[in-house]
C-alpha cells in the first residue's frame, strides 16, 4: 500500500531520507545530552517537585 503511494509522489525518497536523518539526529543529540549531563543536576531536578523546603 505505501509503496504505491510513495511511487506516485515525485521526490518522495528525498523527504523520507530527510525525515529519517532528522529523527536520527534528534535522538542522538538527546542521548548525548543524557550521557553528558551532570548526574547531580538530574537528581536535583527529579527531587524538585517533591522538595517543598526550597523556594527557587
Amino acid at each position: 500500500m505505501f509503496k504505491q503511494f510513495i511511487s506516485k509522489i515525485p521526490g518522495a525518497d528525498i523527504y523520507m531520507v530527510g525525515s529519517f536523518i532528522t529523527f536520527l539526529a534528534f535522538f542522538i543529540l538527546v542521548g548525548l545530552y543524557l550521557v553528558l549531563v551532570d548526574k547531580t543536576y538530574i537528581r536535583q531536578m527529579s527531587q524538585m517537585p517533591l522538595d517543598e523546603s526550597s523556594t527557587d
